[in-house]
C-alpha cells in the first residue's frame, strides 16, 4: 500500500510544483509599469521618463573629462591650478 500512495504522490507532487511555477509567470507576464513607471506615449514603442536628471555641476564632457590619473588628482584635491 506505501508503493501505491508514494507513486500517486509523486505526479501529485510534479503538478503542484508546475501549477506554482505557470501561475507566478503568469503574474511576472501581467506587470504593469504602475503609476510613476514609464508608459508608452504615442505610436509604436516610444517611451520617455518622466524625471530628467539635472547634471553635475563638475562634469566634464568626454571620457577624458571624467576618467584618468588627472581626475583622480581632480577628486583627491592634489592637483594643482
Amino acid at each position: 500500500m506505501t508503493n501505491l500512495i508514494r507513486l500517486a504522490a509523486l505526479p501529485i507532487l510534479t503538478a503542484g510544483i508546475l501549477g506554482s511555477a505557470a501561475l507566478g509567470l503568469a503574474g511576472a507576464a501581467n506587470a504593469t509599469a504602475g503609476p510613476g513607471g514609464q508608459q508608452p506615449s504615442g505610436p509604436g514603442y516610444s517611451y520617455a521618463p518622466q524625471t530628467h536628471a539635472h547634471p553635475a555641476p563638475t562634469a566634464k564632457p568626454g571620457w577624458h573629462g571624467n576618467h584618468g590619473p588627472a581626475y583622480i588628482a581632480h577628486l583627491t584635491g592634489t592637483d594643482v591650478r
